[in-house]
């Protein structure tokens, strides 16, 4: 059985999109701050992070919608949620993820989730730097390994549109290049088909 292949985590030469809610500062900077620092030390610089601050969550996706359209190698979206007394935080949360990840498909773009869905703030502490680790590292480090992931297989595959036409050409090439034998006929002036052996007498004839 074959291993499962090792996650690159190399941002050299990658440029990434980064877009933080300023809802809930508190945590989603700490969030952020641990985004840039992975991203620093798996090899990018910070010239080549782009960022945007959002209100809140639910204008992450219309940011995140314009850095996926740009010449960037992939988006993380740091942002934070917390559970109120009504129902609102299921709304933004499933809108937001669901639009996310089409935005990810439709662009064939990275677009890491960094948004966290709590029930207290101190549960967004604790995975903003905390005992809980960082959303915003884990987020990027996902992004970067994502985006080389679909390098490499750009660089290793042929898109299958184009395999099909080199495949179709070949085959063109191959029927240009088959030899067609014709049989000629001669008939009499009352249209009856001349025979074999005569022909050759006339041909020996000639």
């Amino acid at each position: 059985m074959r291993d499962i292949p090792r996650m690159n985590i190399d941002a050299t030469g990658l440029r990434i999109g980064l877009v933080t809610s300023a809802y809930h500062e508190e945590i989603t900077t700490r969030m952020r701050e641990g985004a840039i620092t992975a991203f620093v030390e798996a090899g990018g610089t910070e010239d080549d992070l782009y960022e945007v601050a959002a209100p809140g969550a639910f204008e992450l996706v219309v940011l995140a919608d314009a850095l996926a359209r740009k010449d960037l190698d992939g988006v993380v979206v740091l942002g934070c949620v917390i559970k109120g007394d009504t129902m609102h935080d299921q709304y933004i949360c499933n809108s937001t993820s669901q639009m996310l990840a089409h935005i990810s498909f439709e662009h064939e773009i990275p677009v890491g989730f960094g948004l966290l869905t709590l029930f207290s703030k101190e549960q967004g502490m604790d995975r903003a730097g905390g005992e809980k680790g960082n959303k915003g590292e884990e987020t990027m480090n996902a992004v970067i390994a994502t985006a080389l992931g679909l390098q490499a297989i750009e660089e290793d595959l042929p898109d299958a549109a184009r395999r099909h036409l080199e495949e179709d050409e070949g085959e063109d090439e191959d029927e240009s290049e088959e030899e067609y034998e014709y049989e000629v006929v001669e008939e009499y002036e009352d249209g009856e088909e001349v025979p074999e052996e005569e022909l050759e007498y006339e041909e020996e004839e000639a």
